[in-house]
């Protein structure tokens, strides 16, 4: 039958560990995750691909995985406040108003719902990390778009959050350099603080 270990029995109690946030496992993850999405986004667009897989689905595992990564780090102080601060420029396109917009389908990552876009009207927006990583997590509408006069070929990305607003464009180079600019920064001093007065926990991270 079980037995039951009193919380004051701490020679019968399981260890309880823990450690400091770490970047390496969470940058090697990233690493695979990026060639997996430059692997099958050029997949999607090449007509002679034959294999098992469906390259779409296991773009968007990949891509998710890869902003995960990336806000994850972010999060847990795993990149210097520099980087953590900064912003980069990403080109949008604004949604059409009105009767023109169609919600688009639940269950679909695109379809018709790239006529949702003035595709002809781009605008440059900044982003933190954390905000362009989110954007693709909560992406509503992922599409793949390859061979248009518009944009190069990249990722049209719609999140939940703004997709009545507007539809990102990543090109494959622009989300490479996204990713490989988390994987080059490096931590080099890290100090934490706590003030009882406060209540507050601070941190620095260079």
């Amino acid at each position: 039958m079980p037995v039951k270990l009193h919380t004051a029995d701490w020679s019968c109690a399981l260890p309880i560990s823990s450690s400091w946030w770490q970047s390496y496992s969470w940058k090697n993850e990233l690493k695979t995750q990026l060639d997996r999405v430059l692997l099958h986004a050029h997949e999607v667009l090449n007509e002679d691909f034959q294999g098992d897989h469906d390259p779409l689905d296991m773009l968007e595992r990949a891509i998710v995985l890869a902003a995960f990564c990336i806000r994850r780090m972010s999060e847990k102080k795993l990149v210097t406040d520099e980087y953590a601060s900064s912003s980069r420029r990403v080109r949008s396109f604004p949604a059409r108003s009105g009767s023109d917009f169609r919600p688009p389908y639940h269950g679909r990552a695109g379809g018709t719902a790239f006529q949702n876009y003035a595709f002809d009207q781009p605008e440059w927006i900044a982003l933190k990390p954390t905000e362009l990583a989110n954007e693709i997590i909560h992406s509503s509408q992922l599409m793949v778009l390859g061979e248009e006069n518009f944009a190069e070929d990249g990722f049209l990305i719609a999140s939940d959050r703004n997709l009545k607003r507007r539809v990102l464009h990543l090109s494959f180079e622009e989300f490479s350099e996204y990713a490989t600019s988390v994987l080059d920064d490096r931590v080099r001093f890290t100090s934490d603080s706590w003030d009882p007065d406060s209540g507050k926990v601070t941190s620095v991270r260079s």
